[in-house]
């Protein structure tokens, strides 16, 4: 019954409808425009505030979350958000002492005057690890401003520790981590421990002058970083003095170690290009110690950090023996050139500025390294000595500058043979020879008769009628050798000197793979030989 209800009631719907309006009656329609009007606010209200929310949300306000997150993408640069400056640096502030402090976000105008002009700033951070960003700008006003391509100029911006250290430094000509504007650029460093920080603003070099004004704004924000930062140094120095093993600066594996050899004017010795002139002689020993537990490879990068000016080392590696040794050698004025180091190397800069030497140390210990100027293979000697009958040297000084034939002084290398009187003096001991020579007795120094030679020879006046004849005379001649070597500073022209920088690794890796298990391994394979 209720499907054939359906059925009927179906069917005489349609049938009504067609009926009205071919009878001309515009009520049914009327009332259908009415209804879909009513229907058509309502919807249209509803949509619209359906959609604003929608707009609201996932549009205004989500593209302004989305921005805010993540500027760059939606290409807006942090020089653009930054309002325009009300103030600016008051000068002098050309030191860390008179800098002026940045308010964070807070932009500050600046100008460097002059070429030396230096604009120091500082901004205090409040944690470890935080984000210091800076930007940099110049007003758009500046016709063709373009700081990627140095226009108006280039300035160099450096950030600093409280002590003045540089640890981050940039030129406004490179674009930074941020989006920059063509007259703005941005940088960012983090900075590890908790304290004051400066930043630098100076023209890129003291030859060009950037007089046009600029903006700097500093930005302070924490970071995800909690790892601490070591206080320690960028490198280390030498100490002074360092002129013996005994007083040896220690190395730390991996960090730079600068050094300076001093002038010294504390003997002279001949020029080796002109022997007839007297230089000073120079040298001045620094000395480093490295401790290893035996069996390591050692890497000697001298000048890797920085390239050296010109100048030339010499490098020497003792064990500790050597060191030793060399230093109760030079405390007892004795010359240390019978000791052989592990390494001795004659650096040279001029045309290489990075070179690196590989060493192994095969027994745990102590070991030294010293560095003086370049020796050279010509060495002048810097003092000659006597020496004693046992081939020991004396403490009288003598002389070998020059030979002189005429005055029985004759050169041969670094040693010479000097007429003296001493010879005959056992208090001396010398070690002599005899020369026959005519010499003048009582004049000349060394000068003896040989009262053999002739034969009743005399030492007096020779009587005539009694056929006397002069004894012939013979020289005395002690032995002078070099007791000290010398050298001269081998630095360019119009230079002073020069210093140096040298790191050394200690890789604790074997110095052969020999000793090692892998090789003993590989002989325990089997082979189908």
């Amino acid at each position: 019954m209720k499907l054939l209800l359906r059925t009927a009631l179906g069917s005489l719907i349609p049938i009504a409808a067609a009926n009205a309006i071919g009878l001309g009656d515009s009520t049914l329609e009327e009332t259908c425009k009415a209804y879909g009007q009513e229907h058509y606010e309502s919807g249209y209200a509803n949509g619209l505030k359906a959609g604003e929310a929608i707009g609201w949300n996932a549009g205004w306000t989500g593209a302004i979350e989305a921005c805010v997150d993540d500027p760059l993408s939606y290409g807006v640069s942090l020089a653009s958000c930054i309002p325009e400056a009300t103030y600016g640096e008051t000068e002098p502030n050309d030191s860390l002492i008179t800098a002026d402090k940045l308010t964070p976000e807070i932009s500050f105008w600046g100008q460097n005057y002059s070429s030396a002009d230096q604009d120091w700033y500082y901004v205090t951070s409040a944690s470890a690890n935080q984000n210091l960003t800076v930007s940099f700008a110049v007003p758009e006003s500046v016709a063709g401003a373009d700081l990627s391509a140095g226009n108006p100029g280039v300035w160099n911006l450096s950030i600093r520790d409280a002590a003045g250290n540089v640890f981050a430094n940039f030129n406004t000509d490179v674009i930074g981590a941020l989006s920059a504007d063509a007259n703005a650029v941005t940088y960012t460093a983090t900075l590890g421990l908790v304290g004051t920080y400066y930043i630098l603003v100076k023209p890129i070099d003291n030859l060009t002058t950037n007089q046009y004004t600029y903006n700097i704004t500093a930005f302070l924000q924490d970071s995800a970083l909690d790892s601490g930062q070591p206080v320690v140094g960028f490198y280390d120095s030498e100490i002074e003095p360092n002129d013996l093993p005994s007083a040896s600066n220690p190395l730390a594996t991996g960090v730079a170690m600068y050094g300076l050899i001093n002038l010294t004017f504390n003997g002279v010795v001949t020029d080796p290009d002109d022997e007839t002139t007297e230089v000073w002689g120079q040298g001045e020993n620094d000395w480093y110690v490295y401790y290893t537990d035996g069996n390591e490879m050692v890497t000697l990068s001298f000048c890797a950090r920085e390239g050296c000016g010109v100048g030339d080392w010499n490098v020497q590696i003792f064990d500790k023996a050597s060191a030793d040794a060399w230093e109760s050698l030079t405390n007892a004025g004795i010359s240390t050139t019978g000791l052989t180091p592990l390494l001795s190397i004659n650096t040279d800069t001029a045309d290489n500025k990075q070179i690196t030497y590989n060493l192994g140390l095969k027994d745990p210990g102590y070991y030294f390294m010293k560095v003086n100027h370049k020796r050279l293979l010509t060495a002048p000697c810097n003092e000659y000595r006597y020496v004693n009958d046992s081939g020991s040297f004396t403490d009288n000084v003598c002389s070998c500058d020059s030979a002189d034939l005429a005055a029985g002084i004759s050169a041969t290398g670094n040693s010479c043979y000097i007429p003296t009187d001493r010879c005959s003096d056992s208090d001396f001991s010398l070690l002599c020879r005899n020369v026959t020579e005519d010499c003048s007795f009582g004049s000349d120094p060394g000068c003896l008769y040989n009262t053999n030679s002739p034969p009743g020879c005399v030492t007096t006046k020779p009587n005539k009628d009694a056929d006397e004849e002069v004894c012939s005379t013979y020289v005395t001649q002690a032995r002078c050798a070099c007791y000290s070597y010398g050298g001269v500073v081998q630095i360019p022209e119009n230079v002073r000197t020069s210093p140096y920088n040298f790191t050394w690794y200690g890789t604790k890796l074997p110095t052969n793979t020999i000793d090692t298990d892998a090789y003993e391994d590989y002989l325990n394979r089997s082979s189908p030989y």
